[in-house]
């Protein structure tokens, strides 16, 4: 292969300097064009003939002007070259190109400037991507304050419904507490038979009124304060757990329920708090639980701690409905509507203001709930 000529290599330059994506100029070095390629010529709709002895700063704006005499030379002179400088050029119609501007000095042996060399590329995509990328920016900090927003709107409504149930529960109660009284009154007069057949039904309902508002009071207290206040103290827990299965069992003759309680120590807990827990674990196992299976219900206390468990049989919760079961207002998918779904809310709740937890496992063959105490010292102070 023979070696190119010092003219073959004349003409490659001649065609790389005209036939290239970039503008490529020329310049003496006060910044007067001395040769400027067709395809800036093209950009700017001039002839290239006609570029030849104009500033290279007259081919932009005002703002482009200045900001080369007093920036972009200066730094030229100092560094030798010039990179990646954003600038918009004029064009005859009057239009602005926006064009990235890079500038090389050569120097003669002496040091001094001999000529400058610019080359000027296209930024239109570039400005349009960068206008899309800042206005995605935009639309995004826009979707981010409206989400925000949103949520800051569902979290006052949230406030704002669970006072409505707390001020709704309280102001019940006095109402309910003279329906009761009534009733109470009612059954120390002479009654027909009519009426003393109402009048059970009329107190069964009082009792469930009463402990739905109950329920959400609880749920007011857990949700807008601390959770639900217990007074810890050393409790002989066996009867209070007796005592729930005994009133379960009265009102269900129906259901099988079978106890174990191996109670070595005394457990330092709110009694009725706990209470209220086996009695919501209990209903829940009855109501949810297979008709002719037993509902079993076991609990041990050590110096370790205190472990209660209810265990039922039937159909095994859904692995999906699991995550949910603890929270307020959920039921389990066929149950019916008696009740507000706040049962296993409320008895978390209970095990939370414990320092304990509440478990439950549930397959083919059982469904169990497990209240877990860790051991503590008596206290008569409020905890929530």
């Amino acid at each position: 292969m023979n070696d190119p000529t010092r003219a073959d290599l004349q003409d490659d330059y001649e065609d790389l300097f005209e036939n290239t994506a970039v503008g490529n100029v020329v310049a003496s070095p006060q910044g007067l064009i001395v040769r400027a390629n067709r395809r800036l010529s093209e950009w700017l709709g001039e002839e290239p003939a006609l570029l030849v002895g104009e500033r290279f700063s007259d081919l932009l704006p005002m703002g482009g002007k200045i900001y080369l005499e007093t920036h972009f030379f200066p730094m030229l002179r100092m560094q030798g070259m010039v990179e990646e400088v954003m600038l918009e050029m004029k064009t005859r119609s009057g239009e602005k190109l926006p064009v990235l501007v890079n500038a090389f000095e050569q120097r003669d042996a002496a040091g001094a400037p001999s000529l400058v060399r610019f080359t000027v590329i296209r930024a239109r995509n570039r400005i349009i991507y960068e206008q899309n990328l800042r206005q995605s920016g935009r639309q995004a900090a826009e979707a981010l304050a409206d989400a925000e927003g949103t949520l800051l709107n569902e979290r006052e409504t949230a406030i704002l419904r669970e006072q409505f149930i707390a001020v709704l529960g309280h102001d019940l109660r006095n109402p309910l507490a003279a329906i009761g009284a009534g009733l109470r009154a009612l059954e120390r007069t002479p009654l027909g038979e009519p009426q003393a057949k109402i009048l059970p039904l009329m107190e069964a309902a009082v009792q469930r009124m009463g402990s739905l508002i109950d329920d959400v009071m609880d749920l007011a207290r857990g949700r807008l304060g601390n959770g639900i206040p217990v007074k810890k103290e050393e409790t002989d827990i066996g009867p209070v757990l007796q005592q729930v299965v005994d009133e379960l069992a009265g009102a269900h003759p129906d259901r099988l329920i079978t106890t174990e309680f191996r109670l070595s120590a005394p457990v330092v807990c709110d009694g009725p708090k706990i209470a209220q827990l086996a009695s919501n674990l209990l209903a829940n196992a009855i109501a949810h639980g297979s008709a002719d299976g037993p509902v079993r219900v076991r609990a041990f206390s050590s110096d370790g701690g205190f472990e209660f468990a209810v265990e039922n049989q039937g159909k095994p919760i859904p692995e999906e409905a699991v995550p949910r079961l603890f929270h307020p207002f959920t039921r389990a998918a066929g149950a019916g509507k008696d009740g507000l779904g706040l049962g296993l809310y409320i008895a978390s709740e209970i095990a939370k203001a414990h320092g304990g937890e509440l478990e439950v496992t549930s397959d083919d063959l059982s469904t169990v709930f497990t209240l877990r105490l860790a051991a503590s010292s008596p206290s008569a102070a409020m905890h929530g």
